[in-house]
C-alpha cells in the first residue's frame, strides 16, 4: 500500500482536480497514430479512394469494350464488376466526407461510425453486382453461343489483373496502418476482382479448348467470390457497430496494476472502429488517499493504457477507495444494476 503523501512523487507529475470523494481521469488523444492527425488520415484515405476509383473505371472501360466486342460474357462480367468497384469508391467518398466531421452535440464521441456505415454500402453494391452475373450466366447456359479468344483477350486480361493485384496490397497495407475498416473493405472488394480475373482467363482458355459452357460456368464461380467478400464486410462491420471487446480485459487490467498506488480493477470495458479505441476502468486506491493524490494516480493510469492498447485511445479511468465494497475482480457490465457503482 502507497503512502498518501508520497502518491504524487511515486508516479510522477500529472493534472490534478478536486471535485468529488470519488473522481474519474479522462485521457482523450490528440493525434493519430505515427503522427498523423484526424484531418491527415481523412486526406490520406481520401487520396487512395480517389486514386483507386479512376483506375477501377479504366479497368472497367477496357474490359466492358473487349467483352462487347468479342462476345466473351466472362470478360464483360468482369468488366461490370470493376463498375461495381468504382461506385463502392463513389460511396465511400461520400461516407468519409461525412465520418470526418468532428464532434458536435448530437455525436458527442465523432462520427466515426459512418465510416464503418459506409463499408456495408459496399457489401450492398457487390450483392448487386452478384445478382446481376447471376442473371448473365444464367441467360448465357440457356442461350448457349461462345465468344470469340484470341492473344489480345489474354493480354487484356493479365494487365489488368496485375493492376488489381497492385490496387488491393497498396490499398490493404495503408488500410491496416491507418486502421480504417473502410480502405479494408474496399481491399477487399478490390481483392476479388483477383479471384475474378483469374476464373476469366481460364474460363478463356477452357473455351479455346472447345468447351463452350465454361465461359457462363466460371461466371458463378465469380458470382461465390464476390458473396464471400460481401459477407466479410458485414462481418467486420457487425463487430465494430455492436461494440464488440476492442482490447483484451486482462492487458488493461495488467497495464494499470503497473501503476504505483493502484491495489484493484474492474468494470474494465473497451470498443473500437475507424482507427479510435474507447475504454473505461475502475481502479481502487489507498482511501485516506486526497482527491488529487487519487486522481493523479488516475491520470497516469489513463495514459500508460493508452500507450500499452495504442493511440489513439479514449480512456476514462473511475477512482473508488480499496475497501471490501469496492475491491473485486469483477462487478457486473451494466452500469446501472446495484451494486455496479
Amino acid at each position: 500500500m502507497a503512502a498518501p503523501g508520497r502518491a504524487a512523487e511515486m508516479i510522477g507529475t500529472a493534472v490534478n482536480d478536486s471535485s468529488s470523494e470519488n473522481t474519474t481521469a479522462r485521457v482523450s488523444p490528440p493525434a493519430h497514430p505515427r503522427g498523423l492527425h484526424s484531418n491527415a488520415r481523412t486526406s490520406e484515405v481520401r487520396r487512395v479512394l480517389a486514386t483507386i476509383l479512376v483506375l477501377n473505371f479504366l479497368v472497367a472501360a477496357a474490359k466492358i469494350t473487349f467483352g462487347t466486342l468479342t462476345g466473351s460474357l466472362a470478360i464483360a462480367a468482369d468488366g461490370f464488376h470493376s463498375i461495381m468497384d468504382a461506385s463502392g469508391n463513389v460511396v465511400a467518398l461520400i461516407g468519409l466526407a461525412v465520418s470526418a466531421r468532428p464532434p458536435d452535440p448530437n455525436h458527442p464521441y465523432g462520427h466515426h461510425r459512418y465510416e464503418t456505415l459506409t463499408s456495408l454500402g459496399i457489401a450492398a453494391v457487390m450483392l448487386l453486382g452478384l445478382f446481376l452475373l447471376v442473371q448473365q450466366a444464367w441467360d448465357r447456359l440457356h442461350a448457349g453461343g461462345a465468344p470469340v479468344v484470341s492473344a489480345a483477350s489474354f493480354v487484356v486480361m493479365l494487365v489488368t489483373l496485375a493492376i488489381n493485384i497492385t490496387v488491393t496490397i497498396w490499398e490493404r497495407r495503408v488500410g491496416r496502418r491507418l486502421s480504417s475498416s473502410l480502405l479494408m473493405a474496399d481491399a477487399r472488394h478490390t481483392a476479388s476482382d483477383i479471384y475474378v480475373s483469374v476464373s476469366v482467363i481460364v474460363a478463356l482458355i477452357v473455351v479455346r479448348m472447345g468447351i463452350d459452357w465454361a465461359d457462363a460456368g466460371i461466371t458463378f464461380l465469380i458470382a461465390m467470390a464476390i458473396a464471400w467478400g460481401a459477407w466479410e464486410i458485414v462481418r467486420d462491420a457487425t463487430f465494430v457497430l455492436s461494440d464488440a471487446v476492442a482490447v483484451e480485459p486482462e492487458q488493461i487490467a495488467a497495464t494499470a496494476m503497473s501503476v504505483p498506488g493502484v491495489e484493484g480493477t474492474h468494470n474494465i470495458r473497451s470498443r473500437g472502429g475507424e482507427g479510435w479505441t474507447w475504454v473505461d476502468l475502475h481502479i481502487q486506491v489507498d482511501p485516506s488517499m486526497t482527491v488529487d493524490e487519487s486522481h493523479t494516480i488516475a491520470s497516469v493510469v489513463a495514459r500508460e493504457v493508452e500507450a500499452a492498447v495504442g493511440p489513439p485511445a479514449d480512456v476514462t479511468v473511475h477512482v473508488e477507495p480499496a475497501d471490501e465494497g469496492h475491491l473485486g475482480e469483477e462487478r457486473g457490465h451494466d452500469p446501472y444494476a446495484a451494486g455496479g457503482h
